[in-house]
């Protein structure tokens, strides 16, 4: 069962939407969701992890050092300067969540640690020379 943060900056809370609200907004755009549901609260907890990642883009600060989730928030605005209040929980959380969630149940790695490219071979060419300088030096003893 998914632990909904409410804006009250629950200790526990592991999604910033409930499965219903996800199911509706996956449908309204085109993307799926396991039909599962235990499978798609899983994804929706992956999504919301990955939405953790981005935390320090966030303006403001977390309400409580205790809260489980980067939002709600204090001191925090939109891209606009609109305000948020300590208890918004801003609606695009919950699609960008939705959003990682549907890549996550079609088997991408959202919380990927790298850019996805991975290294196919490696050459050097030519030969490795060395030169030096006498820096000035003649080898006659002074």
């Amino acid at each position: 069962m998914l632990i909904i943060e409410d804006g009250t900056g629950k200790s526990n809370a592991d999604s910033f939407t409930d499965l219903a609200t996800a199911r509706a907004i996956a449908a309204n755009y085109g993307v799926t969701l396991p039909t599962i549901d235990t499978d798609a609260e899983v994804a929706l907890r992956q999504g919301c992890q990955y939405l953790m990642l981005s935390e320090s883009r966030f303006s403001g600060s977390r309400v409580s050092a205790s809260q489980a989730l980067p939002w709600p928030r204090k001191g925090a605005s939109n891209q606009y300067g609109f305000e948020y209040s300590e208890t918004d929980i801003p609606v695009q959380l919950s699609y960008a969540q939705v959003f990682a969630a549907a890549e996550f149940a079609k088997g991408t790695d959202v919380r990927a640690t790298d850019d996805g490219k991975a290294i196919a071979s490696e050459a050097v060419s030519g030969a490795v020379s060395v030169s030096y300088f006498d820096n000035g030096k003649t080898g006659e003893s002074v």
